[in-house]
């Protein structure tokens, strides 16, 4: 089975793509691939453990 990615073009045009995700598309577009992966994982990592302790602290552990 293919794993289907959408290309940029499909999220920039999507109206179910979040204005400030399409912000970081068209400005990282141009940076080293390797660079802007590397901080998107760390940005995903940083903001997903927001969520998790977020969510702890309202529902507990």
């Amino acid at each position: 089975m293919v794993d289907e990615r959408p290309s940029l073009e499909t999220l920039i045009n999507d109206p179910a793509v979040s204005y400030p995700l399409k912000a970081v598309l068209v400005v990282w577009w141009g940076r080293d691939p390797l660079d802007a992966a590397n901080d998107a994982a760390a940005l995903a990592t940083v903001l997903g453990d927001r969520a998790a302790f977020l969510l702890e602290q309202r529902h507990g552990p």
